[in-house]
């Protein structure tokens, strides 16, 4: 019997594709989701549900990320609907900082990919999203780079040299950057960035920083480089973000900003050093 035949008959025996989709219900660690292409949840499995305080197990039928996060997160996590469903190109291991419970910072993981249809056309999305630290405690390949994310979580408001990096899981600065390319589809460097970025958006939204300090708190001494990066990534200055996702926030003090910028010229040449 040929193994095309075996699958269409497995297929056959009175499965439904729902009671496939149950099965990530016993799965540890991840958070799994369909939508539709206009950003509908057509299904949760039961960890998702749980975190996001659903009740009715198919109760998210109809509903958005707008009905679960806050609209800062949902731009973002929409854009990033959006390049899949335009580019049909899958995205993997791309890092997220989620506030949890109580402010609790967590990092997570998430994949994404276009479901086609026969004709080849986009009809839906699915992710995964697995929290890191309990990543890290199962036999997971993204063990090995241990030392190095978690160095990046609590450094990446510093300058980080890949040599140090590589040096934490003892490789060359070359094998080190091929293998976490690997696993993460991500240069160590657009890594890094991720993170900063995704540091720079809680802070925007959350605190009454300036800008250009928001900017130094997050490891970029150069105004104009953070300016282009979260652009090319959110579509927005860190003005613009700030304007539309910090309701009710007093505008920054512009000689506050003069002297930040000169801190940051300063600190930026020293680091040149």
């Amino acid at each position: 019997m040929r193994y095309d035949d075996t699958f269409e008959k497995i297929l056959d025996i009175q499965t439904s594709f729902v009671n496939i989709l149950r099965l990530f219900d016993f799965l540890p660690n991840v958070f799994f989701h369909i939508k539709d292409v206009h950003q509908k949840f057509l299904w949760m499995n039961a960890a998702l549900r749980q975190h996001l305080g659903e009740k009715e197990e198919m109760g998210f039928l109809d509903k958005t990320d707008a009905d679960y996060f806050d609209p800062n997160l949902v731009f973002l996590y929409q854009r990033e609907d959006n390049d899949v469903i335009t580019t049909r190109r899958p995205i993997f291991n791309q890092p997220w900082f989620v506030p949890g419970q109580n402010n609790e910072q967590k990092w997570f993981i998430s994949s994404k990919i276009p479901l086609l249809d026969a004709e080849g056309n986009v009809v839906a999305t699915a992710g995964l999203m697995r929290n890191l630290s309990q990543e890290y405690e199962t036999a997971n390949p993204l063990n090995e780079m241990k030392n190095v994310t978690d160095y990046i979580f609590e450094h990446y408001h510093e300058k980080i040299p890949l040599d140090t990096l590589a040096s934490l899981v003892f490789l060359s600065q070359r094998q080190f950057e091929r293998r976490f390319r690997e696993l993460f589809c991500l240069s160590p460097s657009d890594f890094i960035l991720k993170v900063r970025i995704d540091k720079a958006i809680r802070f925007l939204v959350e605190s009454e920083d300036s800008i250009t300090q928001i900017a130094m708190d997050c490891g970029f001494y150069d105004n104009s480089y953070f300016t282009r990066q979260f652009k090319k990534m959110t579509t927005m200055s860190p003005l613009q973000f700030r304007k539309k996702y910090a309701l009710n926030r007093p505008s920054d003090d512009l000689n506050q900003e003069k002297s930040l910028t000169d801190k940051m010229s300063e600190k930026y040449k020293k680091m040149s050093k």
